[in-house]
């Protein structure tokens, strides 16, 4: 819990520094926008087959990698840095990133070793924590891929934000660099509402989503 809510204030510095660099230095989204993209399909395959706490999951991504959910993240947060042509900002990005995380995946490992004992430590010894084996870890029964999993966890709330955030960033861009009219403005206040819409009806069927499936 330290290390998480260390993470939530060290964001709005951080999105300060970046707003002022993109500001200076100006936004160009290849290949930023291709990092973006695989650590969103990277956390949905995750969250696809993570029960967390419940059961120790080995299948899906966790065979390569034991934190796909963070190789995600940094993927997502790498690509949004290199949207602003800084060096020193994506510096400071892995920095934090990583003193952050890492604090955060022993703990996790801790309390997953007390739940699962030999079963995890023997995952733990074959499954690297970031950076992801080549070959599989399989096990006898590997678990399948579910979307629904994937809602529960939160993941498609995740989706909407991150097009939100892309189409924000996209705007800013060429709202710097070209001058608006009118019909522009109005397009891009339709897709955002449009957007946002969507955001509060996915949250909404979630909300509703978790509570009949924890009921069961």
């Amino acid at each position: 819990m330290r290390f998480k809510k260390l993470r939530l204030w060290a964001v709005y510095p951080f999105a300060i520094v970046y707003i002022v660099s993109a500001y200076k230095q100006g936004l160009e989204f290849i290949p930023g926008i291709w990092f973006v993209l695989a650590g969103l399909l990277t956390r949905c395959w995750a969250a696809g087959y993570i029960k967390k706490i419940r059961v120790l999951t080995t299948s899906g991504p966790y065979s390569f990698v034991r934190n796909p959910l963070y190789v995600g993240n940094f993927l997502m947060g790498l690509g949004f840095c290199l949207f602003v042509r800084d060096v020193m900002l994506i510096l400071i990005y892995i920095v934090l990133f990583f003193f952050f995380y890492l604090g955060t995946m022993k703990k996790e490992e801790a309390v997953l070793t007390e739940l699962f004992k030999e079963e995890y430590i023997n995952y733990k010894k074959r499954v690297p924590a970031f950076i992801p084996r080549i070959f599989p870890y399989i096990r006898k029964q590997p678990e399948r891929y579910s979307l629904k999993q994937a809602h529960y966890n939160g993941e498609l709330i995740r989706i909407v934000v991150t097009g939100i955030l892309l189409c924000l960033i996209y705007f800013a861009a060429y709202f710097k660099e070209n001058t608006w009219g009118r019909g522009d403005l109005l397009k891009a206040g339709l897709l955002i509402a449009g957007q946002a819409i969507v955001l509060l009806v996915t949250i909404q069927h979630r909300k509703e989503f978790v509570k009949k499936q924890d009921k069961k």
